[in-house]
Order: C-alpha cells, then sequence, then structure tokens
C-alpha cells in the first residue's frame, strides 16, 4: 500500500505536527505500507522528540513537495493522501483522498468565492470533491469547515499519552505550556502575566514553557516576567515537561484572549493539546472559554473559565485556599482527559484514513 503524507508546515512543530506525526506512526504500523512524507522541507526526526515522538528516519521515504501542484503530481502514484492543510487541500488524484483540515484560515462560501466558481477560476470545488473525507479536532473548527469550505467534517481529537501512575504530590506551581509567537491563535503569555501581577498568593509561581518560534516575543514576555515569581523555559526537552505537567498544581491558558470570534475564529485555539495533558496530570486548568478551550474544560466540573487577567488571578487565589476544590477538579481532570487516550486515536486512525 503507497501512502503519502502530505504537510506543508512540517517544520513547525506544533501540536498539528504532533498530531500528524501521530498518524504516521500508525501508518508505519501497517504490515504492507511504503510511506512517503511530502513536505517543502527534508524531515528532521530527531527535533520531533520534543513532541513526544520517536521515529527512525529509515522508516520512510521523503519527496519534495515545495506547492500544492507538486502534491498534484505526485498523487496518482498513492493508493491513499493523507493531507494536513489549513485551506482547501491539494486537488488529488491518489486512489483514496482524506485531508485533516486545521482550521481554514478564509471563507471558500462566500459572495467572492461564489464568484470566482461562477467564472471557473476557483480551484477550491475540484480540489475539494477530490477527496472522500474531512477530518478535523474539534466540534468548533468543524462547525468553521462547514461554513468556509462547505464540506463537513468527522471529529478526531488528538492524542494524548496518559500517565501510568496516579499524580505525585502537587506544588505550589502553575504551569503554562505553549509556543511563543505573536498573531494567528498566539498564546498570549504576556496576558498570563498580566494575571500574575494581580495575583496574591505567596509562594506560588508560574513557570512559561514552549518552543520559541518568535524570539522577539521571547524577549517581550521576559521583559515583562522581570520581578514577578516567573520563569521561562523555551524549548525544553519533552521528558523536563512532563515532569512539570506532573509537578503543577494549575495550568494557565490564554489563548482567544482579546480576539472577535465572529469575525476571526482562526485566532482562537482550535483545541489545545497542552491543556489535555496538562489534566491526564491531575493539573487543574483555568482557560479563556473560547474556541475548543470551551469543548475541553467543563466550567466547574473539570476545570474553570476566566475572561479577564484579573479574573483569572481572583480565580486561582480561590483554588490556591481552598485544597479540596483544587484536588476535587484536578480528578476530575484526569478522567476526563482519558476520552483523549492514544488507543481511541489509533483506532479512529485505521478506520478513518488508513481503512484497516
Amino acid at each position: 500500500m503507497r501512502i503519502g503524507l502530505y504537510n506543508p508546515h512540517l517544520a513547525t512543530l506544533g501540536g498539528g505536527e504532533r498530531y500528524f506525526l501521530a498518524v504516521l506512526e500508525e501508518a508505519l504500523r501497517l504490515p504492507d505500507a511504503h510511506v512517503t512524507l511530502l513536505s517543502p522541507e527534508r524531515p528532521d526526526p530527531p527535533s520531533w522528540r520534543r513532541l513526544g515522538i520517536e521515529i527512525a528516519d529509515s522508516s520512510f521515504e521523503w519527496s519534495t513537495a515545495a506547492d500544492e501542484a507538486a502534491v498534484t503530481a505526485l498523487s496518482p502514484q498513492l493508493d491513499l493522501l493523507f493531507a494536513m492543510v489549513n485551506e482547501v487541500p491539494p486537488r488529488s488524484d491518489a486512489h483514496r483522498s482524506i485531508a485533516m483540515v486545521q482550521f481554514p484560515h478564509r471563507s471558500h462560501t462566500g459572495p467572492r468565492a461564489r464568484l470566482l466558481r461562477a467564472l471557473r477560476v476557483s480551484r477550491a470545488p475540484a480540489a475539494l470533491a477530490s477527496y472522500e473525507r474531512f477530518i478535523c479536532n474539534s466540534e468548533f473548527t468543524r462547525r468553521h469547515i462547514r461554513e468556509r469550505l462547505g464540506v463537513d467534517a468527522v471529529v478526531v481529537p488528538p492524542p494524548v499519552e496518559l500517565p501510568s501512575a496516579a499524580p505525585v504530590s502537587k506544588e505550589s506551581l502553575i504551569l503554562a505550556v505553549g509556543r511563543f509567537f505573536r498573531g494567528l491563535h498566539s498564546k498570549n503569555q504576556h496576558v498570563l502575566l498580566d494575571a500574575l501581577d494581580a495575583l496574591d498568593a505567596p509562594g506560588w509561581r508560574l513557570v512559561l514553557a514552549g518552543g520559541g518560534d518568535d524570539l522577539d516575543y521571547v524577549e517581550e514576555v521576559r521583559r515583562r516576567a522581570d520581578g514577578l515569581p516567573a520563569e521561562l523555559l523555551v524549548d525544553v526537552p519533552r521528558d523536563e515537561l512532563v515532569e512539570l505537567y506532573s509537578r503543577a498544581a494549575l495550568f494557565w491558558h490564554a489563548a482567544g484572549h482579546g480576539q472577535d470570534e465572529r469575525r476571526h475564529p482562526e485566532r482562537l485555539e482550535h483545541f489545545g493539546i497542552t491543556t489535555v495533558e496538562a489534566m491526564a496530570h491531575g493539573a487543574v486548568p483555568l482557560v479563556f472559554p473560547a474556541g475548543g478551550q470551551a469543548e475541553v474544560v467543563e466550567d466547574g466540573r473539570t476545570g474553570v473559565w476566566w475572561r479577564t487577567p484579573s479574573e483569572l488571578a481572583a480565580q486561582t487565589k480561590d483554588l490556591v485556599e481552598d485544597k479540596p476544590r483544587r484536588e476535587r477538579l484536578g480528578a476530575a481532570a484526569r478522567e476526563e482527559a482519558r476520552r483523549y487516550s492514544p488507543e481511541r486515536f489509533r483506532a479512529a486512525v485505521r478506520e478513518l484514513v488508513l481503512g484497516a
């Protein structure tokens, strides 16, 4: 079985790339699979360890795909093309084609799109029609795929490794995990520091961990953290990150804050895998309730919602002072995270993507 997996942003190493590589892992388990990665840049398997992914570079082949036309040209050779995109995927001539849409950044169903279709200068109709199935990471994303692309998708949430042992004794530690960058669906670490500045909780500290995608923003956040009980850990190794999850009592997440969900839903958190990772380790998540985060965390049962930095500080103080409630929410969060087990993801990929 000849399988091609296309990702134009493979070097980004975010949550989407971890999802993509988890699909690659499952494809490589097929005994008769001949797997080729399609991407603009040569894959770098050692860098995938940051995402907790261990795949030998000898287990797959690579073919350069500088643009969508290159993917289309290669597709007739494939029994299956799996494309991960943020837009309309490349037109495919593979025997079977499945697209994972992380989030459609613009509409292909509005007046301008309808005009382009009428003029027969839009590639969208033929490209979308060449795929038998679309998948996505959340109901939030599914809704906007339907609105912006005019197709339906099946929700397959990303997998989260569940710790085998019960959480260790928690420390007075607040953790936030996410890449450091401005724009798009920024994780807004500077907003979290505003909340920390307002938090009255002696002995508690905040750790901001994530990839240093935007070094200017990293320095901006570092300056804002000066004088606060906060630490920045940039490009932290995966094993150290897992240890932080195990020690943290609380988890903060601010993606989507300050955005207009109606006008710019693409700027919200589409799912929020780091939140689920924290929940799996029994940390109580305090999240801005927009996009996929409102699906992942149920306010008052598996975590807490907040809408302003001052409210985040107040909600955090309440949890700091109420250990039984903190432990109750942490236990519920850990149980909820079981919904995202690797076993469920693998079963869904085998059925919906690989057809195995």
